[in-house]
């Protein structure tokens, strides 16, 4: 291509209010995890984040970080260190890039936001089965290494129709995770407050 036809790259004026918005997001957490003052809970992409931030959290999503490892290149590298401890190439990457980083302590988290170390230290983790069987191990393996409680939800995988049984189970399951969850927050879930979530969440869907 010649120097006079190179592509115009044409960038959403909403690109920088995400910049914005994600810079505030991960020094919250780092801040939060370096002076204590807030708890923090990971949370798999489809966990119940809304029960989380209702109850004070912070919330961190550990697929995002594995998202930068692969765009940033480093999961090429990552990957082998989590298989060397074990983990099958077969599985899911996410998971075993994350390892992989924990293992060898870096983070690409470290090149975007300055004075950020690595990922933040969690008070507790909380996945979903939904989108995968592995979040569950991923989850456990950090509870081990962090020595904090791992709470979650067993979702149904190839459900036709969503019967009330269904649906029953898994609130079940949701209502059941409160309980610890209010331990390591050190408060009760407000109910007011989880309803704004929701709300919001919902919004946020919608848009």
């Amino acid at each position: 291509m010649s120097e006079d036809k190179k592509p115009v790259i044409r960038r959403l004026n909403t690109s920088r209010d995400m910049g914005k918005f994600m810079a505030d997001y991960y020094y919250e957490l780092d801040d939060a995890a370096k002076s204590g003052k807030q708890k923090i809970a990971w949370c798999t992409s489809v966990g119940p984040a809304e029960i989380l931030r209702a109850m004070g959290f912070l919330t961190y999503f550990p697929e995002t970080h594995s998202a930068m490892l692969g765009t940033s290149r480093m999961a090429t590298d990552l990957i082998p260190k989590a298989n060397a401890i074990g983990y099958s190439p077969d599985i899911c990457s996410y998971l075993t890039a994350d390892i992989g980083a924990f293992l060898e302590g870096v983070t690409p988290l470290a090149k975007v936001f300055k004075g950020i170390e690595s990922p933040p230290k969690p008070d507790v983790l909380v996945f979903n089965t939904n989108q995968c069987r592995d979040v569950q191990d991923w989850f456990n393996w950090y509870g081990e290494k962090f020595n904090v409680p791992v709470v979650g939800v067993h979702s149904y995988v190839g459900v036709g129709d969503v019967t009330s049984s269904h649906v029953a189970s898994i609130s079940k399951q949701m209502e059941n995770m409160v309980e610890p969850l209010e331990e390591v927050a050190g408060r009760k879930l407000d109910m007011d407050e989880l309803k704004q979530a929701v709300a919001l969440s919902r919004e946020c869907s919608d848009l």
